[in-house]
C-alpha cells in the first residue's frame, strides 16, 4: 500500500487555511461570550 499524497495548489491551501482561521475565531469569539454572559 502507497501512501496516497494529495497535492493541493497552492491558492487552495490558502482558501482552506482562511478558511479554518475564520471558524477557530468564531468559536474563540462565541466561547469567551459565553463565559461573560456567566460572568455577569
Amino acid at each position: 500500500m502507497k501512501k496516497i499524497q494529495i497535492r493541493l495548489s497552492p491558492s487552495v491551501w490558502f482558501i482552506l487555511l482562511w478558511c479554518f482561521g475564520f471558524v477557530s475565531l468564531a468559536l474563540i469569539a462565541g466561547f469567551f461570550r459565553l463565559l461573560l454572559s456567566l460572568a455577569y
